[in-house]
């Protein structure tokens, strides 16, 4: 139901005034205004002036009361299906008739003396009049029903406009905040950050200037500044640090993490004098729930923060927030991947000084080494009948050192490649590279008696070269480290839930106590040392590969039973052709 206009106060005074001044224009009214006409009969004996306004106006007046009762009518009918109370209406409109018949039986009456129709008239005017008196008192209480509907519906209608307009405000300042948060998305470091959001924030807050400070300890420092500070604020500032202290509103909020919101910043007792006008400051929360700093705005006194703005600027807060940490751990991650790269570049660098070396030290080294063994050779071939037994005992011990030495040189010019050069991956077939292993290994195998069995061994992704050099290593060693009875190894492998892969070289050998499971990979470990030749660097090798691969390797024995070597190779990784 819509609401009706208030009646025009105006309109009203202009009708009353034409009503009371047009009749003392009429000849004869002005003057004779308060005249008594004593003795003056109804017919004829009346002024011509006065006897032509009554019967000139009762004429009038009953044409106006016909077309007034009319229109009532035809509002009524047009309305009847949501129109309140219409039999009252043309109750109404009936006694308006009645009354207008009153008044031309007045200007019949001066022409036909028709005095009881002139009765009847009047009789059917007052039944008229009462029916339609007694018909309203009723009517009250259901009028003021309707009236206070309407004036519910009023009030609804203003707290719905009302609304509307919060969610208008709330519609814009989620644009903003939504703008707000897109920009930011874009700001790499923590001054791009502050900087876009100010430059936002202050037109729509109508601020004169803003501030972003971050807080270190007890030490507040200005980290942006958009507008022009003045006073006080300014001077804090232009130190570049300060104690919080110094700022007393801004250490409440940044100690308690509650806002601050005031319409005039003099009405704080003890307020700087140079400190004026609206004045809010909204804490600025790490993840962690910390206070991490504050956005502080002003703007002219006397204009309150609204709840609207108060909201907005506590959102943009938390976004400043959120952003600032963004930032700082991009900045943070950078500085990893600086660091990350420099690390990888020395690594690179010393991977190639270490390939330079070992291949430099090989070359080097097995010169003299070969010149030792060749000369003990010619000694041992030339002189032998002319040493005596203790010295061809010596010199064999020399031909013997220069071979473990050359083994020596050899072992470690292959652990320092393991480690500098990076595995070229295929799809190896283990259990070829198995039969060229075992046909290397022939006269070793058949020297001890040697049997090894090998099923089902899978395809895995790795560098064959390598591959090979490990099971060449585990074999040789149960080849090497065996009990009287004849060497027995058995290989095996099977898939693992994550899709990897896990081998097993089991063999019954000597076995190896506990206690040196894990030193057993170290470089250059020998728990025999007069017993079995070696260097020390065969299973660091193989650990080096396997580690290469992305897996590990591992012992589990039992001394005087043997041993079991297992290493887990990775799956192969999924490529488009595999789908």
């Amino acid at each position: 139901m819509l609401a009706r206009p208030a009646p025009s106060l105006w309109r009203t005074l202009a009708i009353a005034a034409a009503g009371l001044t047009a009749p003392l224009l009429w000849p004869g009214v002005l003057p004779n205004l308060l005249t008594t006409l004593p003795g003056m009969g109804m017919h004829g004996a009346l002024p011509p002036a006065l006897n032509l306004l009554t019967l000139s106006s009762d004429l009038l007046i009953g044409v106006a009361y016909t077309f007034i009762a009319g229109v009532l009518g035809l509002i009524v009918y047009q309305n009847r299906r949501s129109l309140p109370f219409d039999w009252v209406i043309l109750a109404f409109g009936l006694f308006i008739v009645a009354c207008g018949l009153t008044h031309v039986m007045h200007v019949l009456t001066r022409v036909t003396p028709l005095y009881w129709l002139d009765g009847y008239v009047r009789g059917l005017t007052a039944a008229v009049s009462v029916a339609t008196a007694a018909a309203l008192p009723p009517l009250i209480p259901r009028v003021a029903t309707l009236l206070n509907a309407e004036r519910t519906l009023l009030g609804q209608q203003r707290d719905l406009e009302r609304t509307n307009a919060a969610l208008r405000d709330a519609a814009a300042r989620s644009d903003l905040l939504a703008a707000l948060g897109d920009a930011l998305q874009g700001a790499r470091t923590g001054m791009d950050v502050q900087r876009t959001a100010l430059d936002r924030l202050g037109p729509a807050l109508q601020a004169s200037s803003m501030l972003v400070v971050i807080l270190n300890g007890r030490q507040v420092r200005a980290s942006m500044v958009w507008g022009t500070l003045t006073g006080r604020t300014a001077e804090l500032v232009a130190r570049g640090t300060f104690d919080v202290q110094d700022a007393p509103v801004l250490a409440r909020t940044l100690h308690t993490g509650e806002p601050t919101y005031l319409a005039d910043y003099q009405s704080l007792p003890g307020a700087h004098a140079a400190l004026t006008g609206a004045y809010a400051l909204e804490p600025v929360f790490g993840a962690d729930g910390t206070v991490m700093g504050g956005v502080a705005t002003w703007r002219p006194a006397g204009q309150a923060w609204t709840d609207g703005e108060q909201d907005l600027l506590r959102r943009a807060a938390g976004t400043i927030g959120l952003a600032l940490e963004r930032a700082q751990v991009l900045s943070d991650l950078a500085q990893q991947r600086d660091a990350l790269s420099e690390a990888n570049r020395n690594l690179e660098r010393s991977n190639a000084d270490l390939d330079r070396f070992a291949a430099i030290a090989s070359h080097d080294l097995k010169a003299p080494i070969r010149a030792v063994t060749s000369f003990s050779e010619l000694l041992s071939a030339r002189y032998a009948p002319q040493l005596a037994g203790r010295g061809l005992t010596y010199l064999e011990q020399i031909r013997s050192n220069g071979y473990h030495m050359q083994r020596l040189v050899d072992d470690l010019l292959l652990y320092s490649r393991a480690a500098a050069t990076d595995p070229v991956f295929t799809d190896v077939d283990v259990s070829a590279l198995m039969r060229e292993v075992l046909t290397r290994l022939d006269p070793d195998l058949q020297a001890a008696q040697a049997q090894v069995t090998a099923t089902d061994l899978p395809v895995v992704w790795g560098d064959a070269a390598q591959l090979d050099r490990l099971l060449q290593n585990l074999i040789g060693n149960a080849l090497k480290y065996r009990r009287a009875e004849p060497p027995r190894v058995q290989v095996r492998a099977h898939t693992q839930p994550d899709g990897s892969c896990q081998f097993d070289v089991q063999d019954n050998g000597q076995g190896i106590d506990p206690e040196y499971h894990q030193r057993i990979f170290q470089l250059f470990t020998r728990l025999h040392h007069r017993d079995v030749e070696g260097t020390g660097l065969g299973l660091a090798i193989c650990q080096r590969i396997v580690e290469h691969h992305g897996g590990r390797l591992w012992v589990q024995s039992v001394p005087g039973e043997g041993s079991t070597f297992s290493f887990t190779l990775p799956g192969r990784p999924h490529t488009h052709s595999d789908a």
